[in-house]
């Protein structure tokens, strides 16, 4: 069972990793469009008339979108302080129940963007901007980010509670806990070309 779940992780943690791309590469084409709007504004009097609209679309998705590759690089936001000081043993158990909490709160964001989405749908819901932009599509891109980061939580709580009764904390720890700074020094120096001696 273990190895079913985690080859699901692995599988899952691919997809985050693409997505994650996706929504960078998201972010650079807002700002180079809203940068283009506002000078074309500025020094060649027109506008799209759509950045808010579009930049906002473009904000929302890749926020969505980078839920799960966030998780799967486990740079969410953690006080981890504490969790330091609790024993080996008690660590995994506390990870534990950190992503129980998250994949509650990713599950109620789930069903909020179902039927939210699945409304949109129904009433052919429209943005009431010059677009009209059937708000079912960047509901839609909204919902599958979303999705995928619920479906990772759940995952990764699955493996977590088959790893505890052996007592692997260090493969817990290594799926789901804090960064150490020793690995967050690693990642600055390779984004630099260096590798650690």
């Amino acid at each position: 069972m273990t190895g079913v779940v985690s080859r699901a992780n692995r599988l899952i943690d691919l997809l985050a990793r693409g997505m994650s791309r996706c929504a960078g590469w998201l972010f650079v084409l807002c700002a180079l469009f809203i940068t283009f709007d506002v000078l074309a504004r500025r020094f060649l009097g027109f506008s799209s008339q759509s950045t808010t609209e579009l930049s906002g679309y473009m904000l929302g998705v890749g926020i969505a979108w980078g839920l799960a590759g966030a998780l799967d690089a486990r740079t969410h936001v953690r006080i981890d302080i504490l969790i330091q000081k609790v024993p080996g043993r008690w660590r995994g158990y506390l990870h534990w129940l950190a992503l129980a909490l998250l994949a509650t709160f990713a599950g109620f964001l789930v069903y909020g963007a179902w039927h939210t989405t699945l409304e949109s749908w129904e009433f052919k819901a429209t943005d009431n901007s010059l677009l009209k932009t059937p708000l079912v599509i960047p509901q839609g891109l909204w919902l599958f980010g979303i999705g995928v980061f619920g479906v990772m939580a759940a995952l990764r709580l699955l493996e977590v509670a088959l790893l505890l009764p052996r007592g692997n904390v260090a493969a817990i720890e290594r799926l789901t806990g804090p960064r150490s700074y020793v690995e967050e020094a690693d990642e600055a120096l390779e984004a630099t070309g260096h590798r650690r001696q």
